[in-house]
């Protein structure tokens, strides 16, 4: 062993003990060469102290060794392409020969390594092969060509694996498309190579950012669980994308559902736009898929250099902004201006004033009345048989210098930034010390609902906080509703559902909201521990004028009553579709024809002032 060089050793030493650890199809992807001339081959050989004449003498196979690593082996004999490689293995070869299979030789071996083959494995493969030249000492140059083979072995495997390795680091394994630190070295590169070239004349750069849009947990009631098939999604956009560009212009991959196209030697400014609306063309076609039927509608957000004269890495950021701003607005193509730096900066400081609102007890709850009306067999309470006993929460920030926030935007933006845990805390607390001040101030017995999404009933500690909270408070559990829509049940039905029993097995009460609008079956609503349907608003506003409507909320309401479920009807805001929902037997009414969400303090005088006219 002391005929080996001292990198050898090295080599054997680390490498030995690697197991390959990239799959095949990267490998065919990685474009990985071997390029050994033949003088190289010599070098190497003289290292051993062989000369090309000794190569040439006779070659034998070991078969005992060869049997037993092919035995020891997990693999198939059958698929390891060096054994087949040795058993071929010519009796005599002239110099040119040898070069070829000493080539071949590092191929086939490369196939087995991926296949799971370790160095060990190289080295008992390389001492298989046998040569007796002629003219020298037989054992002496038979250990030398073995320890050549291996050090070949050794030398190409380490190649592999860097390349492997720089593979990874800078390619999507899924799509195999640049990642985005290749990116960023790219656009470094270009910016560099601008500072230091003396020509007047800047080629133009063009960025475009691409959202893909999908919706995985949106499209599981599709059948298809659409997160398992991600990988797939995304490279049949890819591939769509691709037929769509030219050859000046470059995909990345940057994240889960965004690529970025570079476009080099951008001529005009309103090329981008130009691409971007050539892709969102594209995608009003179904993918390439072969198990599902699926149409995406991806976001672009653009940005040129021939506008915007900034660094590349800037380039990229106002991508970005433009991206998230198309977003934002619900439009497919942005293109930045300084009006989308403005207004992302905008964003930016709202969501800072959001979540210090949230911190600074500035949040508030508006409540809006619920209004039950007279049915057959209920006591008379007034001669309308109109009266109120509940209301639900409804979150607002009242704030003079922001004017209304949509309650929307401040839920997305708590949970967007973390805070979802602690919003909810306040609001289940807000809402039972409300419950509490009615019952104990003014003696009066009222059901209040709240709101919570999917990812809160998903929440483990969800069953333990809500008990705590009507203990602190002292508020009954049969007082406070819990309000889901049918899209939170979808997220994780099994699962929620089991969150809903416990929740209701403490003595709350469950309300689904925004019926009719999801995907909510008989056999569903009927198995749901749901007291309360909600109709969604969007089947009450025109309810006077449409047949429709009226079709879908009778039928809605006698769906409900066979089940035993209480009826609200949201979005009542005039007499007249008051008075259809009363005919139909609505059990509840929600809306601005009686009254807007109002803040807290301002609900009794409104009640009191409601039960007045109406005789109560």
């Amino acid at each position: 062993m002391d005929l080996m060089p001292t990198v050898f050793m090295d080599n054997l030493r680390q490498l030995s003990k690697l197991q390959p650890p990239y799959s095949p199809e990267i490998i065919a992807n990685a474009d990985f060469t071997i390029a050994t001339s033949p003088t190289e081959v010599l070098q190497r050989l003289s290292q051993y102290g062989l000369k090309a004449t000794e190569i040439m003498g006779e070659y034998t196979v070991n078969a005992q060794i060869l049997t037993e690593l092919t035995q020891s082996a997990e693999i198939e004999a059958t698929d390891l392409a060096t054994v087949n490689l040795l058993q071929a293995w010519p009796k005599q070869l002239n110099w040119v020969q040898f070069n070829q299979l000493v080539e071949q030789f590092q191929y086939a071996w490369l196939n087995d390594y991926q296949l799971g083959l370790n160095l060990e494995a190289a080295f008992t493969l390389a001492r298989c092969l046998i040569l007796s030249p002629s003219n020298c000492d037989e054992k002496s140059a038979q250990l030398k060509f073995q320890c050549f083979l291996m050090h070949t072995l050794s030398r190409v495997t380490h190649a592999f694996d860097q390349h492997q390795t720089h593979f990874i680091q800078h390619f999507d394994v899924d799509t195999h498309l640049p990642n985005q630190q290749l990116l960023l070295n790219t656009l470094q590169d270009y910016s560099t190579s601008n500072q230091e070239s003396s020509t007047p004349e800047i080629p133009a750069l063009g960025i475009l950012m691409i959202n893909l849009n999908i919706d995985f947990e949106d499209a599981s009631h599709m059948g298809e669980h659409l997160s398992t098939m991600s990988a797939d999604i995304v490279q049949a956009a890819v591939q769509v994308i691709q037929e769509n560009l030219n050859k000046e212009a470059y995909l990345y991959r940057a994240s889960t559902q965004e690529l970025v196209v570079v476009v080099h030697q951008l001529k005009f400014s309103a090329q981008l736009q130009l691409i971007a609306a050539r892709l969102a063309h594209a995608f009003e076609e179904e993918l390439p898929l072969n198990n599902i039927t699926l149409i995406l509608k991806p976001f672009f957000g653009g940005v040129s250099s021939l506008k915007t004269a900034v660094s590349p890495l800037s380039l990229l950021d106002s991508a970005k902004m433009a991206l998230h701003q198309a977003i934002v607005n619900n439009q497919q193509i942005e293109i930045y201006d300084q009006l989308i730096t403005s207004a992302s900066l905008n964003q930016h400081q709202l969501d800072e004033d959001i979540i210090k609102a949230l911190q600074q007890n500035e949040l508030d709850l508006y409540l809006q009345p619920v209004v039950n009306l007279k049915l057959v067999g209920e006591p008379e309470t007034s001669p309308f048989g109109e009266y109120c006993v509940s209301g639900e929460f409804l979150l607002r920030w009242p704030n003079a210098q922001r004017g209304f926030v949509s309650p929307v935007r401040l839920i997305d933006t708590i949970y967007k930034k973390g805070f979802g845990k602690i919003f909810v805390r306040w609001l289940i607390n807000t809402a039972c010390r409300r419950c509490a001040e009615l019952m104990n101030s003014h003696q009066r017995r009222f059901s209040f609902n709240i709101n919570l999404s999917s990812n809160d009933l998903l929440d483990e500690d969800l069953p333990e906080l809500l008990p705590q909270s009507i203990a602190l408070w002292n508020t009954p559990a049969q007082n406070i509703v819990i309000e889901i829509t049918e899209t939170d049940l979808l997220v994780n039905e099994e699962k929620v559902m089991k969150v809903l029993d416990e929740i209701v097995n403490l003595g709350f009460k469950i309300a689904l909201d925004d019926f009719g609008t999801g995907y909510s079956s008989m056999a569903r609503l009927r198995n749901m521990p749901v007291h309360l349907i909600k109709i969604d608003q969007s089947f009450v506003r025109h309810l006077a004028e449409s047949k429709e409507d009226k079709a879908i909320v009778q039928s809605i309401l006698k769906l409900s009553h066979s089940l035993g479920k209480e009826v609200i009807a949201e979005g009542v805001e005039d007499e007249a579709s008051m008075q259809i929902l009363k005919n139909m037997q609505c059990d509840k009414i929600q809306g601005y024809y009686y009254a807007k969400p109002m803040p807290f303090d301002d609900f009794m005088p409104w009640l009191a002032q409601f039960e007045a006219a109406r005789g109560g």
